[in-house]
């Protein structure tokens, strides 16, 4: 992971209000970071991080069940 790509994850995390991340399975072409977070944890939508080709995103509502299904497979 780039430097760049690196800081982008971080961006995102704290977007989500997450303390830290873990790697998750890989899904469609992307590598997956879900959000961890500390004191309480968080209530919502099960939001994740997805990287592809440097390019770093926030799932969609749809791409985040999906991503669910998918890691309890």
């Amino acid at each position: 992971m780039t430097d760049n790509t690196k800081k982008l994850l971080d961006e995102a995390m704290e977007a989500l209000g997450a303390d830290s991340c873990k790697r998750g399975k890989d899904w469609n072409g992307y590598e997956v970071y879900i959000p961890v977070y500390g004191n309480g944890g968080y209530v919502g939508l099960p939001l994740v991080v997805l990287v592809k080709d440097g390019d770093v995103r926030i799932s969609t509502e749809e791409e985040a069940f999906e991503y669910l299904d998918h890691e309890n497979n």
